[in-house]
């Protein structure tokens, strides 16, 4: 045995030196110590840095924001109601601007035509009434119409919304039809 800087070690046929089984288990303990106090140290590092807690919160719901509803720009035309009815429902269409002040969007699901006012053309006649609703209340739509959030306004067309008597007289040829509009929308 050859000694080495005071520990003991052995040769063998080769040139190496190797370690002696004392100097092997002192390594090992070391290595074993090393690893576990890393781990122990690691968990308690992580312990450190997690927390919670538990309190009072609140929170508080908007409030809706009316539709913003405004003249649009008539595009159909209106002429005594036949028998049969109209065929389309362009005929008697109102047209609208809509806007939805809200956070959130919403969907137009019904119609009520309110108050109407007739406007004859420059030395015409039309009679109160010949113009009316075609259905008295709210008028359930088809199609509902969305709108998104903060929407600015946009042309809205309700169909088949006003009809004119198959009565109505020839003064009402021209006229311009203006309508208050209750429009009931949801939040979609």
């Amino acid at each position: 045995m050859v000694a080495d800087r005071g520990m003991e070690t052995t040769m063998c046929a080769c040139t190496h030196t190797h370690a002696t089984p004392a100097r092997r288990n002192r390594r090992r303990a070391l290595v074993i110590f090393s690893t576990s106090l890393l781990l122990v140290g690691g968990g308690v590092a992580w312990a450190a840095w997690s927390t919670s807690g538990t309190g009072a919160a609140t929170a508080k719901a908007t409030t809706a924001d009316s539709l913003v509803v405004g003249p649009g720009t008539p595009v159909g035309t209106l002429y005594p109601k036949p028998a049969g009815g109209y065929g389309s429902g362009t005929v008697g269409a109102v047209h609208t601007t809509v806007s939805n002040p809200n956070a959130y969007p919403v969907r137009i699901t019904q119609a009520t035509v309110g108050a109407i006012t007739i406007t004859p053309a420059l030395g015409k006649t039309c009679a109160p009434g010949s113009v009316v609703a075609s259905t008295a209340g709210p008028m359930t739509l088809t199609s509902p119409i969305a709108l998104a959030a903060n929407a600015a306004p946009a042309a809205v067309e309700i169909p088949g919304a006003i009809e004119m008597i198959s009565s109505a007289e020839d003064g009402c040829q021209g006229a311009s039809i203006g309508l208050t509009l209750t429009l009931t929308a949801a939040s979609a």
